[in-house]
């Protein structure tokens, strides 16, 4: 009689552990799907958003992958310093929160503008994708997501790509652009895959 009380004891055990176990991983599935939306501060944005129009720029935007749990936390826990030290650079060529516009034009052509910089291009957008080419001043191309914010749009990039487009732009108003703030963004970004950067956006 005991044999059977502890075999039936065992079932309802291993019974509970299942259904504890299918509840953690839940749990932690959904908590793995809002992680990166919470880091990057973004949502998916619907394929027929329209960008077109002047866009304030309200400083470093930066997210991770949402799939990469791991990614996103390690980005949280460096957001603070990334995005600090990219607002530093570009605020050395006047792209600063509130001072500079970014002009998405019904025929295509692209402008950031700030203070005595205004950097012209081209711009083209398919489905969620933003792609951006710089021309005239320099030559560079930024291919990167729209995600949705409360109050307007973060357009994020390969965090590689976008330290690159901001040696760009401190070369082009003559700043020195291998200094140790960029070294210390690009070490701080080694050690945290799929990290994204971008510009924060609001009409």
């Amino acid at each position: 009689m005991k044999k059977i009380i502890v075999v039936l004891s065992a079932l309802v055990l291993c019974a509970s552990a299942a259904n504890a176990q299918a509840w953690l991983d839940s749990f932690l599935k959904i908590a793995t799907e809002k992680v990166g939306d919470v880091v990057a501060g973004t949502n998916a944005v619907s394929s027929a958003f329209d960008i077109k129009g002047d866009w304030k720029y309200q400083g470093v935007a930066v997210g991770a992958s949402s799939d990469n749990v791991l990614a996103s936390l390690a980005t949280s826990a460096g957001t603070g310093t990334i995005e600090k030290k990219c607002d530093e650079l570009l605020a050395k060529a006047g792209i600063k929160p509130g001072a500079a516009v970014l002009s998405f034009n019904n025929d295509g052509s692209f402008t950031l503008k700030a203070g005595k910089i205004s950097l012209p291009g081209t711009w083209t957008k398919e489905g969620t994708k933003l792609t951006i080419n710089f021309a005239k001043i320099f030559t560079f191309k930024l291919v990167g997501t729209i995600k949705t914010t409360s109050s307007g749009c973060n357009v994020l990039f390969p965090a590689d790509k976008f330290v690159a487009f901001i040696q760009k732009v401190l070369e082009a108003v003559n700043q020195v652009a291998n200094n140790a703030t960029i070294t210390a963004v690009q070490q701080t970004l080694a050690s945290a895959k799929d990290v994204q950067l971008g510009f924060k956006l609001a009409k």
